[in-house]
């Protein structure tokens, strides 16, 4: 029988969602910025019993209103952030609503560290007051570290 556990991701705009989403379905990886319109979800299997069934919440400010709704029976909640100053300041909000959510757990992914400029995770933590994790989502080979994050996630 398959465990099914629910992960939302939300985050601003941008910042690379929907991208992670493709990474970790193992999909073609987007060249360009497409918003997600409300929301986009999908499966992904780890091990041979687990089922993650993974929500894309839409940054834009028109949808947001809707994110409490969509993150009931959500497991885990991943707030992605540009690691940016700013993204990093706005995700510190997200992480103050959402931080115990219904139960959920909460970790944030300082996105983007290939740019230049980049924050690193402990600089994001330290503004978010959350646990960070660095990812380039445009980068399969960040898949497995991100299994091995949910699988501890989901298990503990």
């Amino acid at each position: 029988m398959k465990n099914v556990k629910k992960v939302s991701v939300l985050g601003l705009p941008g910042v690379g969602k929907s991208t992670l989403l493709k990474m970790l379905a193992g999909d073609k990886i987007p060249q360009d910025y497409v918003p997600t319109i409300g929301l986009d979800f999908g499966n992904i299997e780890i091990g041979a019993n687990n089922t993650i069934s993974l929500w894309d919440l839409g940054g834009q400010d028109q949808f947001r209103f809707m994110w409490d709704g969509l993150l009931r029976g959500t497991s885990v909640i991943i707030a992605v952030t540009d690691s940016t100053k700013a993204g990093a300041l706005k995700t510190k909000e997200f992480v103050e609503k959402y931080s115990k959510f219904n139960g959920s757990k909460l970790i944030v992914l300082a996105n983007k560290q290939d740019l230049p400029g980049a924050l690193s995770p402990k600089e994001v933590e330290s503004i978010t007051g959350a646990e960070t994790h660095g990812l380039v989502a445009i980068d399969p080979t960040s898949k497995q570290a991100l299994f091995k994050l949910l699988e501890r996630q989901l298990s503990s």
